[in-house]
């Protein structure tokens, strides 16, 4: 690449690593977003690892480390997190997120729009903070429980566990008002409680638009369990009631995420 083997390269150079225009890469430079320096010429010169950030071509790096090879299971990013019941949406193969690899989709998301980030699961929410994604690799888990069993909900509420946040209702009308106000990453629902209402219930959860990638978590009595609907991710585990905090924790851990430790938990 001539000028990329001594660590710099030409606006053209970066903009096709970037798959953008060199006026893009020119205008990043103007508006102070990319570094760049001035040949006695006045063409632009970047320094390979400014351009970093940026990349989305065939040679560009993750933005931050993988996992250990040995690390299992492994972490989702947010496009594998937000599936579509286990396929990856065909809007997140066009975001530069998914594209570069990069492991978490807000350190890119006030880039401006020319970077290529798809924001396909922004709309949905007025901030980050909203994200069950971002809950999550910040730290905190929001699960709302639906559920009239008074001793499974007193013995929930005096425990303590540290990134749980819990609320609770007792009717599945109360909860699609709730999941709009605190956006839960996971829905408790009690089968004992619904009853034969359970399957509509559950349909509802999940086509739920307003928290892409909601996680149900059925509960119930021995003896009550159903197999999961069409073996939906969505849908991940029973818990036989009684059954604590702790229980529920295991369980949102086991769909790993990888912390981010520059994320501000939504406390």
């Amino acid at each position: 690449m001539g000028e990329a083997s001594t660590g710099w390269l030409t606006s053209g150079q970066a903009a096709t690593l970037c798959s953008v225009k060199p006026d893009t890469v020119q205008k990043w430079i103007r508006k102070g977003r990319l570094c760049a320096q001035r040949t006695a010429g006045g063409h632009y010169r970047i320094a390979q690892q400014d351009i970093e950030p940026f990349l989305t071509g065939p040679v560009a790096a993750r933005w931050f480390a993988p996992p250990p090879a040995g690390c299992r299971p492994q972490p989702l990013r947010c496009w594998e997190y937000l599936n579509d019941n286990g396929a990856v949406r065909d809007s997140c193969m066009k975001c530069v997120v998914y594209r570069v690899r990069a492991a978490w989709c807000f350190e890119v998301a006030g880039l401006g729009p020319e970077i290529g980030h798809a924001r396909t699961f922004c709309s949905a929410q007025n901030s980050c903070q909203d994200c069950v994604y971002y809950q999550r690799v910040s730290g905190t888990a929001k699960v709302l429980v639906i559920s009239a069993d008074e001793r499974l909900v007193s013995r929930l509420s005096v425990e303590g566990h540290d990134g749980l946040s819990l609320t609770f209702t007792a009717n599945a009308y109360e909860a699609s008002a709730l999941i709009g106000a605190i956006r839960p990453g996971f829905v408790i629902v009690d089968v004992d409680l619904c009853g034969a209402g359970e399957p509509p219930l559950l349909e509802c959860l999940l086509h739920e638009s307003r928290v892409p990638g909601l996680r149900i978590i059925r509960c119930g009595l021995r003896g009550h369990q159903v197999a999961t609907p069409s073996g939906n991710s969505l849908i991940p585990a029973w818990l036989e009631k009684p059954f604590d905090r702790a229980a529920i924790d295991r369980i949102i851990r086991s769909i790993p995420v990888e912390q981010c430790p520059t994320a501000a938990p939504d406390r």
